[in-house]
């Protein structure tokens, strides 16, 4: 069973959202694979959990604070709780443990030259379990971009150059898989 509830509200130059839900999943099938002892290559260790529960909530908001200046920040809390087997040794995970139970999230631009915007952002992920056991560190990203709107020949375009992760953050979003410290970009799109 899934339940989702939401409202959003606007304001004359800000918009608010809050959502909130709860997943109540019987018999869900966790797959240890990974971590269980001795497995070879393509080997499984599935095992059906009796009940898993899964809720948390989001606050968002956009902002307008002037012609030239925009702004958004969100916020998601999400937890989990599991009916043990029995059948639980040290390598055992559960899936929605890989889950952060916190996530913040930033975003400021600003219009420098006409339809030509600066946009800086950072994100928060916090701590979680690995499906290898232990745990990954939380983590702040930060970006940076420049995206310009312009017409020509009767279509519309926009480029855009950015900078992922400028700060060099050392991170994983997968254990084992570390970031890269830089990502350099350039899009160009056009619409018809």
């Amino acid at each position: 069973m899934e339940y989702e509830l939401g409202i959003i509200h606007n304001l004359d130059r800000i918009s608010l959202r809050a959502s909130t839900w709860y997943y109540n999943i019987k018999d869900f099938i966790n797959d240890n694979g990974i971590t269980s002892p001795g497995s070879g290559a393509g080997s499984d260790c599935l095992y059906n959990i009796d009940n898993l529960e899964l809720y948390g909530f989001e606050l968002e908001t956009a902002m307008k604070l002037s012609a030239k200046l925009r702004a958004n920040a969100s916020y998601v809390f999400q937890k989990y709780k599991v009916a043990h087997t029995g059948n639980e040794q040290d390598w055992t995970y559960y899936l929605p443990a890989t889950l952060p139970k916190h996530k913040i999230k930033i975003m400021g631009k600003y219009e420098i030259i006409p339809k030509g915007w600066l946009q800086l952002s950072a994100k928060y992920v916090g701590a979680r379990d690995t499906q290898k056991g232990g745990e990954l560190d939380d983590y702040i990203v930060c970006d940076a971009g420049f995206e310009k709107k312009f017409k020509f020949g009767g279509l519309a375009y926009s480029a855009n150059v950015f900078v992922n992760n400028f700060t060099g953050t050392n991170y994983q979003e997968i254990s084992g898989y570390s970031m890269p410290k830089q990502v350099w970009g350039l899009m160009m799109g056009i619409q018809f």
